[in-house]
């Protein structure tokens, strides 16, 4: 009886680049709707994988859409094609597609308030997103997010450009996609998996692994783009002028590596602090880098909730 209380749905869109990406939408349909939630999922992942989420929150009244990403999910359309941009101007794209699923929304629902919630590199699209664009939303979730100091990411560039100069951009290296995982992976004891820094739920790793569309490998230019995109976010952010009454939550596992256990999302959360955001929230909860993965996710459905709702009355 719950279900048909929902409506789902599943379409493409085009950005401005041209580029068509694959969107999923979950909309409360027996009730008023108090706002909707953007999704920007992470690297390696795909959108079906916030479908309980998304699920959870339109039965409380907030509608979900999530799109994947070029080389991801349905927007890969394959197995095969996963990890992959054929664009030079990869991060852009992901950043457009964005901006025009915002737009996409605005046209049909404009009196409804627009959360933006990202994971991981979604996070940090979204953050570029909120500080490039003058997009009025209602409120920023930054869940798994990181920080990259200058040097380390100056000298990974040059690593990638190099890989790029020898083997081109359409390469995979799987030792380069093992490295990458394995460092994230390597503080666990139990190692069954490259992945148990995802979650501490053994069944959640599981049908990541199983996932034909997570945990793929990446081509030499998605690395690239990713990192460029990260140097672009930090440019942007260096001066923001979004409305500094924007509600901010910031949000990490504690045993997240991708985070540096907790520690770059206290630096983040420093970051707009300093340039005098005035509703911040810091959140550390316990679990790893996928927090909507985790054992206590029903603990932290319900957090998101109420931050959810209450920042409906932040103006």
């Amino acid at each position: 009886m719950e279900m048909q209380m929902l409506r789902e749905d599943a379409f493409y869109l085009n950005s401005s680049t041209n580029q068509r990406f694959y969107v999923q939408s979950i909309l409360p349909a027996g009730k008023k709707t108090k706002g909707i939630v953007i999704i920007i999922p992470g690297m390696a992942e795909h959108t079906g994988r916030y479908r309980n989420f998304a699920f959870f929150l339109a039965k409380n009244g907030f509608g979900v859409y999530a799109c994947d990403h070029p080389g991801q999910g349905q927007t890969a359309g394959s197995p095969e094609k996963t990890g992959f941009i054929e664009s030079h101007r990869g991060w852009q794209i992901m950043l457009e597609n964005v901006r025009a699923l915002y737009t996409s929304i605005r046209k049909t629902q404009s009196q409804l308030p627009v959360f933006v919630f990202g994971h991981s590199m979604g996070s940090i699209l979204a953050r570029h997103f909120t500080a490039l664009y003058p997009v009025y939303i209602q409120g920023l979730v930054l869940s798994g997010s990181f920080m990259m100091p200058s040097l380390p990411l100056a000298l990974a560039l040059t690593f990638i450009r190099l890989k790029i100069l020898f083997e081109g951009s359409k390469k995979k290296s799987n030792w380069f996609n093992k490295i990458f995982y394995w460092n994230f992976n390597r503080h666990f004891k139990k190692q069954p998996t490259l992945f148990e820094w995802i979650s501490s739920d053994r069944k959640e790793v599981d049908d990541y692994v199983a996932d034909p569309f997570c945990g793929f490998e990446y081509s030499n230019g998605f690395y690239r783009y990713l990192l460029k995109g990260i140097a672009a976010t930090k440019r942007a952010e260096h001066l923001l002028t979004y409305r500094k009454s924007l509600p901010v939550l910031i949000m990490s596992g504690q045993e997240d590596p991708v985070g540096r256990f907790g520690k770059d999302t206290v630096k983040l959360h420093k970051k707009y602090f300093d340039q005098n955001f005035q509703n911040l929230s810091l959140k550390i909860f316990p679990g790893r880098h996928e927090l909507l993965h985790e054992k206590n996710k029903e603990t932290v459905y319900a957090y998101l909730l109420e931050w959810f709702e209450e920042s409906l009355g932040v103006k």
